[in-house]
């Protein structure tokens, strides 16, 4: 799928955290604070929620571009993801899909992985596994594990994944 597909959505979260930003700014007193944790609590059950659309997003255009009844097989198969989207979970549908898929996505999944952490010092798929522990502990037991700046921080690294995930799929 084109990336501005993907972007579509992810664009999403980043005029989330804008909007946040702008109308609930840091340093505006106490209340301001713990609405700001609450914020950013909702904010990573969005980023995790928006993944998990994405990954569906590339599974289904990926099989509806093979056949109508493979993209019909797709869509009943992965509509319910549940929150199934770690990295293990992405390397098992690359290999559902296809072994030169899983192949393709190890090898792109390791070179972004390095070239990334060589540059910034992030590495992408800790901070996509922060993302999605963030979201399971705000989810099910309102923990507020991370402020709005950090979530942001980490979603721009941890995104890097659901792009690599796409490539595997589209690009040989």
């Amino acid at each position: 799928m084109p990336r501005a597909e993907l972007d579509l959505h992810l664009d999403k979260i980043d005029d989330l955290i804008a909007e946040i930003e702008t109308l609930v700014p840091p340093g505006a007193g106490y209340q301001a604070i713990k609405f700001r944790a609450d914020l950013a609590g909702l904010l990573v059950v969005a980023v995790a929620a928006t993944y998990e659309t994405c990954v569906k997003t590339v599974l289904y255009s990926y099989a509806n571009g093979h056949h109508a009844e493979f993209g019909s097989f797709a869509e009943r198969n992965y509509s319910k993801l549940n929150s199934k989207i770690q990295v293990s979970d992405l390397k098992r549908y690359c290999s559902l899909f296809s072994p030169d898929i899983r192949k393709r996505f190890d090898k792109r999944l390791s070179s972004k992985k390095q070239k990334i952490l060589e540059r910034t010092g992030s590495n992408i798929e800790t901070c996509y596994d922060q993302i999605l522990t963030w979201r399971h502990d705000f989810a099910h037991a309102w923990n507020r594990n991370s402020t709005i700046e950090e979530a942001a921080r980490t979603h721009m690294a941890a995104k890097r994944i659901i792009y690599v995930f796409d490539d595997s799929f589209n690009r040989k």
